[in-house]
Parts: structure tokens; sequence; C-alpha cells
């Protein structure tokens, strides 16, 4: 970690990995840039080293894996009592899931989506860099 002008601790990528690994719960937000406008959805995720994998009903986060879209991937944690806590943000491109082993491989993982419904689809984010922030 190193200091920032803001008093900001800048996290290493390693540290960024830690946190998307092991953050409870598995929720964070899923950004992407559809129909001109910026979508930010809350997602469930499961992330396997630089990999983050999400499920999905038809819409708007399925067009975009199919274009292979840019998208932005945050989680944080915050301590309103100490005031302290900490960001990650995550860049790269999503696209759906097809491969038979990799979709057997996630279907014994805990990525169990919090919305009602069915989510028969499984996309994969995979990560080009990160950022990463903790206030102490």
């Amino acid at each position: 970690m190193s200091s920032t002008e803001t008093g900001l601790l800048e996290l290493s990528d390693e540290e960024c990995l830690r946190l998307l690994t092991t953050h409870r719960p598995r929720l964070g937000r899923l950004a992407f840039m559809s129909g001109g406008r910026v979508l930010v959805f809350p997602m469930n995720f499961v992330a396997i080293g630089k990999l983050i994998y999400f499920r999905t009903a038809p819409g708007s986060k399925l067009m975009a894996a199919f274009r292979a879209q840019q998208v932005t991937f945050e989680i944080d944690h915050v301590d309103d009592v100490w005031e302290e806590g900490w960001s990650v943000l995550a860049f790269g491109r999503i696209r759906q899931v097809t491969d038979d082993d990799e979709l057997d491989d996630l279907r014994k993982r805990p990525l169990r989506p919090w919305a009602a419904g069915d989510r028969p689809h499984y996309l994969r984010m995979d990560i080009d860099w990160m950022s990463g922030r903790r206030i102490t």
C-alpha cells in the first residue's frame, strides 16, 4: 500500500484480488454503457483469480456479454463508526460462459443470486486492471 496526498492508501493488485476473493457478502456493482447511459447493477459474484463470475437473466447484462463489452465492477466496505473502509474497482470485458467444463465448475461454486427468478446465464469478467483505496 502507498499513501496518496488525500490521506487514502492505494491497495496493491494482490490486496485487491484478496478482497475480491474474500469479501462477504459476495455483492458488488457492475457498471457499463447501454443506450448512451451508464447502467449500474448490484450483482452477486464469485472471484477466481483475475476472473469474476455472475449469473443473470436475459437483458442488458447478457447483451453486454454478447458484445464483449468493457465493464467496471466495484466492491467496498464501510465502517461508519470508525469512519474507515476500502473500495476496489476492477476493469475488463464481460462475456457469456459457454464452455461445458467451466460451467460445470461454476455450478459447484457459491454463486447464488439474491434476486428472485431464474438466472440461467453465467457471465465472466476478465480483469484487465484494478484499482483499490483504503481509508483508515
